[in-house]
C-alpha cells in the first residue's frame, strides 16, 4: 500500500516519525529512508566467529 500511495499520488509529508531498529551485529546492508519503508533486498546475515 506504501509503495502505491508514493507511485500514485502527490503526498506532502508534515513530520517524520523517528525510527528505532535494533539489530544484531552479523546483519549488514540495512539502511533507513526518507519514508521509513524497509528495504530488504541489500540485507545479509553473516557468521559471526567466536574467538
Amino acid at each position: 500500500m506504501d509503495q502505491l500511495l508514493i507511485d500514485n499520488a502527490p503526498v506532502v509529508p508534515l513530520y517524520y516519525d523517528q525510527v528505532v531498529r535494533l539489530v544484531s551485529n552479523n546483519i549488514r546492508g540495512l539502511t533507513t529512508n526518507a519514508m521509513n519503508l524497509l528495504n530488504l533486498k541489500k540485507v545479509k546475515k553473516t557468521v559471526l566467529v567466536k574467538s
